[in-house]
């Protein structure tokens, strides 16, 4: 669990392991690499680039169905469940773990997709057809 601090590390079951923060590059896409699953239960992130770090460590992820979350997954990369559906979520989290339905290929290749570089073409396109459209 990243993210955590003394008062929550207090209250985790022995099995957890708990990290505090980093801003180390390096150690976040360790912990996104050596995790079975990224878990990330927002319920308003409008498109949260957290998910698009795991799917590029080749980490599946498993996200509620709220603001821009499932838009960074798709049936290769991860999972959705409706917002709040903590029984889902606990659940879809037992069959990916077990199942192991997704490739770190197949994970990696979706977060390629929002590569910044591809992303800014379609950014000048599309202010073109609008200068375009307004002659």
């Amino acid at each position: 669990l990243v993210g955590t601090n003394e008062k929550l590390e207090r209250q985790l079951p022995d099995n957890i392991i708990a990290i505090r923060r980093t801003s180390d590059q390096r150690e976040l896409a360790e912990i996104y690499t050596s995790a079975n699953i990224f878990v990330n239960p927002t319920r308003e992130d409008t498109f949260p680039t957290v998910n698009l770090e795991a799917n590029a460590c080749g980490t599946p992820v498993l996200t509620f169905d709220t603001g821009g979350s499932p838009e960074c997954i798709d049936e290769t990369s991860g999972s959705v469940v409706p917002c709040d559906d903590y029984e889902s979520l606990k659940k879809e989290i037992i069959r990916i773990c077990t199942t192991k339905p997704y490739s770190s290929e197949a994970c990696v290749k979706r977060a390629q997709q929002f590569a910044e570089e591809s992303r800014y073409q379609e950014y000048i396109e599309l202010y073109k057809e609008i200068y375009n459209q307004g002659k």
